[in-house]
């Protein structure tokens, strides 16, 4: 199993001995960028497979128009608060400055 994680410039980098782990930073994404989109991307990332080939998708889990509605950018009006749900074999944390942290629950 390998742990990702965030490091430098690299946006994930890979460590044996460890659920995979990705962590997508608000920081790191356009402007304007939907949030959904990069829990998708995120997802597809820990999985390792390109994001229109995932198998499921993050309406089997949460609503990603109501997603974007409730962070709807990196500066939430004060909103603070976070997101967490499950994905198959992934747990999903979205946090209301934008950042996005998928953990492998699921060896398999």
């Amino acid at each position: 199993m390998a742990e990702r994680t965030t490091n430098g410039d690299d946006r994930a980098t890979v460590r044996e001995g460890g659920p995979r782990v990705v962590h997508s930073s608000a920081a790191d994404r356009e402007e304007g960028a939907d949030l959904s989109i990069a829990v998708v991307e995120a997802i597809a990332e820990a999985k390792g497979v390109e994001p229109t080939e995932m198998g499921s998708t993050l309406y089997d889990a949460v609503d990603p128009d109501a997603l974007d509605r409730l962070f709807p950018g990196q500066e939430s009006d004060g909103v603070t608060g976070r997101v967490v749900f499950e994905l198959g074999a992934h747990e999903v944390t979205v946090q209301s400055n934008g950042d996005v942290l998928v953990r492998q629950t699921d060896p398999r």
